[in-house]
């Protein structure tokens, strides 16, 4: 499974593991590096990420200069939240909700599209999806990385506890998102969470129905959590624990590696026989040093490269 470049086709490797196919394979070092391409450019994240023309650009450069094969499109970084009325300080890094839990959720809402137009780095994300799909002869690997049900809930919400018809209204709508992400050419949906909501009935709803759509367009949806949890994955998810937890796996699988590149090396030293990518559920320092950034690399692009098992 090559392109005409000899490299392996990734896009073609992330579809076989979305259907449960394929043969066993090294995994895919991709974690998100999403605001950190805005060094590029020496611009703030919160310029390069509002332009789809620097995002890509900048996205492309970053990628030949680590090495790497993703495209990573979006991070969370409060972009759905505004999208969905939520008031968002993009003059910080990462953005912050401001007024948490003061959004009114449009729950009658079914034209999700006009929704996105009301985050300038949402529709970013989605034209660079787009036009790096059309751009990239070679079969590119583009990530969009979202922020989990829970977790937008949370922005949304503030402390105020979700109601079942809320958890249904964010399914509905990252469920959109995602499609327009798949349309568009995103190779892969990776849903991030910070750890386990109370109603998990309604949570695992809100999944089911996102994971639907990802297995309609035959890209894989994956989920992931900024720390370690105890759980039993949902259906139709591509599983991603933290490396500790790989052994508890039995099928293939993503691995969620820290947002801190100092611990990439590490992760190398564990079994990845299951491991099919290499990501993390958080994006890294978007002022992280480009010179340790590439050495951080290179174990794990090296991991990467082995031959397929």
């Amino acid at each position: 499974m090559s392109t005409a470049s000899g490299k392996p086709d990734w896009q073609r490797r992330l579809s076989q593991l979305a259907r449960g196919a394929g043969k066993s394979h090294s995994p895919l070092f991709a974690p998100l590096m999403y605001g950190v391409c805005s060094q590029i450019e020496a611009l703030p994240p919160a310029q390069v990420t509002a332009d789809p023309t620097r995002l890509a650009k900048c996205q492309g450069e970053l990628r030949r200069v680590l090495g790497t094969e993703a495209f990573v499109v979006a991070a969370p970084s409060a972009m759905e939240a505004q999208a969905l009325g939520a008031h968002v300080d993009r003059n910080v890094w990462p953005p912050r909700v401001n007024d948490s839990g003061s959004a009114s959720l449009p729950h009658s809402l079914e034209d999700f599209s006009s929704a996105w137009e009301q985050s300038e780095a949402l529709t970013a994300s989605l034209e660079a999806t787009r036009r790096i799909a059309r751009s990239e002869q070679d079969k590119p690997v583009i990530l969009a990385a979202l922020t989990g049900p829970a977790a937008l809930l949370g922005q949304l919400k503030g402390d105020a506890a979700p109601a079942q018809e809320d958890f249904e209204f964010i399914g509905r709508a990252l469920s959109a998102l995602c499609r327009e992400f798949a349309q568009g050419g995103a190779s892969a949906i990776l849903i991030c969470e910070q750890a386990l909501p109370v109603d998990m009935d309604a949570w695992h709803a809100a999944l089911s129905t996102i994971a639907n759509i990802a297995r309609f367009h035959r890209v894989p949806a994956l989920l992931a959590f900024e720390t370690p949890q105890s759980l039993q994955w949902p259906d139709g998810w591509v599983a991603c624990p933290e490396p500790a937890s790989l052994a508890q796996q039995e099928k293939a699988c993503g691995v969620c590696i820290s947002a801190e590149p100092s611990s990439w090396a590490d992760v190398c030293e564990a079994d990845l026989s299951l491991a099919r990518v290499m990501l993390s559920a958080a994006d890294i320092d978007a002022n992280a040093d480009i010179d340790a950034l590439i050495d951080a690399c290179e174990p794990a692009l090296e991991c990467q490269q082995r031959e397929d098992r």
